[in-house]
Formats: C-alpha cells, sequence, structure tokens
C-alpha cells in the first residue's frame, strides 16, 4: 500500500467492489440505501458481516484485508462502518445523518442528491462523486487521497477541517462553500470549476480566520495555473496577495514595527496598487496617463517653454511636452533653455518615471498575452 496506507492493491480494489455486486451484497446495499433515505443507523445492517479473521488488527486506523478472505462471490466488511467500494446511481440520499463516519474509500456515486447529508468524519480516499448535488453539504472532518468531485453542484457545502490530495474537483461548482482549515494540495480543475473570488467567511457559528484566506487562495490559484486557466488565476493571485497585505502583512508590521516589515508591506500596496500584482495592464496604463497630467499641470503652473497667452494654448503645449518626453520620444521642439535648470531637471525626471513605467507596462502586458 501507499499514500499512507489508502491505496489497496488491484486484487483488494476488485474486491472492495465486487463484492457488492454478490447475491448478499446487493441485498445488503439495498438495505445500506433505505437506511440513508431514513436516516438511520446503517451499522446494525453491516454488523452480522464483519469479518473476524486474525490479520484484522486496525480495520479503522490502517485497513488490511486478508487475502486468505478475499474469495470470489463472498461479502464481507471490516468494520460496522466499511462501505468502501459501494455504489449508487441516481439515488436520492438527500439530509441524511447516516453517512457521518462511514469509510467511503473507493465508493461511486453517480448523479446522486446528497444534499444537506453529512459526510462528518467520512474517509473519502479514491471515492468517486460524479454529476451529484452536495448543495449544502456538511463535509466535515473528511477527505482523503485522490477524491473525485467532478461536474457535481456543491454550493454552499462546508469543508471545514477537512484535508484532499490529488483531489480533482473538474467541473464543479463550490461557490458558497466553507474552507475553514481545509487543505488542499495538488487539486485538478477546469474551465467549469467555480470557486468564490470572496472567500465565504462565516458557517453555522464558526468564522473563517482571515490568516487562512491567503493559504487557500494559493491552492485555488495553483489549481488553475496548472488547468493554464490563466485568466482565472490572475484574479484569484490578486485576491491573495491583496488578503495577504491585509492579514498577514499589516498585523506583521503592528507587531513588530521594523524596517523590513514596512518594506514587505510599503512594497506589496505599491504593487496592487499600480499593477494589480503585475495583473492588470490598463490599470498600469491609466495610472501612466495619471502622472504624465500631473507633469503636465506643473509644466503649466510653472511655466511653457514658449509664450503662450491663453490658457487653452499653455496647456495644450504642456500637455505635448509631458507626453512627449514621458513617453521618451523626445522631438526637442519644445524644451526648457538653460535659463530654466530646475524645469530641466523636472522633465529628466520625469522622462526616467515614464521609461520605467513603460517598461513595467510591457512587462505586465506580455504576461497576460503571451502566456
Amino acid at each position: 500500500m501507499d499514500k499512507d496506507g489508502f491505496k489497496f492493491d488491484l486484487q483488494t480494489q476488485r474486491f472492495l467492489v465486487n463484492r457488492w455486486d454478490t447475491e448478499v451484497g446487493s441485498r445488503v446495499r439495498d438495505e445500506v440505501l433505505e437506511g440513508l433515505k431514513s436516516s438511520t443507523d446503517i451499522r446494525s445492517v453491516l454488523d452480522p458481516y464483519v469479518l473476524k479473521h486474525k490479520d484484522n488488527i486496525e480495520p479503522y486506523g490502517y485497513p488490511i484485508y486478508p487475502p486468505d478472505a478475499m474469495t470470489e462471490g463472498d461479502f464481507w466488511v471490516l468494520t460496522q462502518d466499511d462501505l468502501r467500494g459501494i455504489r449508487f446511481y441516481n439515488e436520492d440520499v438527500s439530509n441524511t445523518p447516516s453517512l457521518a463516519k462511514k469509510a467511503l474509500s473507493y465508493a461511486s456515486f453517480y448523479n446522486c442528491n446528497l444534499s444537506g447529508s453529512s459526510l462528518e468524519m467520512t474517509e473519502l480516499s479514491y471515492a468517486r462523486f460524479e454529476k451529484c448535488d452536495l448543495t449544502d453539504t456538511a463535509v466535515v472532518a473528511s477527505g482523503g487521497f485522490c477524491t473525485r468531485m467532478t461536474d457535481c453542484t456543491a454550493v454552499n457545502a462546508s469543508f471545514w477541517l477537512s484535508g484532499f490530495r490529488e483531489c480533482d474537483f473538474s467541473g464543479t461548482d463550490l461557490r458558497g462553500a466553507y474552507f475553514d482549515g481545509t487543505l488542499i494540495e495538488d487539486m485538478k480543475v477546469n474551465y467549469l470549476t467555480r470557486f468564490d473570488l470572496t472567500l465565504r467567511r462565516k458557517w453555522k457559528k464558526r468564522t473563517l480566520p482571515a490568516d487562512q484566506q491567503p493559504d487557500l487562495l494559493r491552492s485555488i490559484r495553483m489549481a488553475y495555473e496548472r488547468a493554464e486557466l490563466w485568466s482565472q488565476a490572475d484574479g484569484y493571485f490578486y485576491r491573495e496577495k491583496t488578503e495577504q497585505r491585509k492579514h498577514v502583512l499589516w498585523p506583521h508590521l503592528k507587531r513588530q514595527r521594523c524596517a523590513s516589515a514596512v518594506s514587505m508591506w510599503s512594497q506589496s500596496l505599491v504593487s496592487g496598487v499600480l499593477s494589480g500584482y503585475a495583473t492588470k495592464p490598463l490599470r498600469v496604463l491609466v495610472w501612466g496617463m495619471l502622472v504624465s497630467i500631473l507633469f503636465t499641470c506643473l509644466y503649466a503652473w510653472l511655466g511653457v517653454p514658449t509664450a503662450r497667452e491663453s490658457i487653452q494654448d499653455r496647456y495644450l503645449e504642456s500637455l505635448y511636452l509631458s507626453l512627449t518626453t514621458f513617453t521618451t520620444l523626445g522631438f526637442g521642439d519644445v524644451t526648457y533653455g538653460v535659463g530654466s535648470p530646475w524645469l530641466r531637471v523636472l522633465t529628466t525626471v520625469e522622462a526616467l518615471i515614464g521609461a520605467i513605467w513603460i517598461s513595467l507596462f510591457v512587462v505586465v502586458l506580455a504576461k497576460k498575452v503571451f502566456r
């Protein structure tokens, strides 16, 4: 076994699934289904079939299915909560608490309604949910390896204290989902997967800690990057860095009050405001225009190089000088003479700012266009 003991060999995987297709297994499955629909305890259904075997030592921790007992056509379970490999198709098991604390590894749910159900402390390694309704489902302290929730509706679901590694959420709608204490690693998504940019803050009496948001947003952003969905990835990157500045760097600055903390927070603020953390080229362009207009006003106030009588002509000449200087065109037809040294320095400063600004715009634009 690998994945910390949650991945079984092929012989065991076949037994987990095929046992439910036996005569006894089919009958037990129907009884389990009735128990789920009526929200009754299904442990009593499985109790008569618990295997008594000398190797059945840690069935809840690292379950071992004894090879000598995995006879074809036989049905047995390791524990009263062992639903590994069970399959449901087009079933309505909504609002049931009976799936809580069950082992659903390698289980499959196709086009099933599990809305409002409880999956508290449920083992979901290698489980598959396809085209299922998981609205308002409480997936609390649950999860596992390689869980698949594809093309599902999981609006307003709660994943409090759950963990998913190498999971597949392709096509699943997770808007309004609650992710307090949730670990998500190596998640797979596609262009139909939907998360909130602003993560849900409250679920029942719980509130999502603000300092968890950057890590959660990073997990979502990295999933979109692996899928090469750059537009979505940029949106979550901007949100991640914004939340990091507000809820990580700012509290750190207030605690430490040192130059490095001030520098990190200031750099984050400037990068966010000017370029949206290198995700918004239009914002760079707009700020560049505003800087150019600022210098236009300074030139008009301090005096244009040539004599202009009307205010309109003075501002138009100032605008022309500012734009040609900011864009480093340098035509030279309108310049300050040797009699205005400080104004010549001012135009040089604008040219330097413009060169840096154009470089920033090119970098941000190239990042958006050429990925």
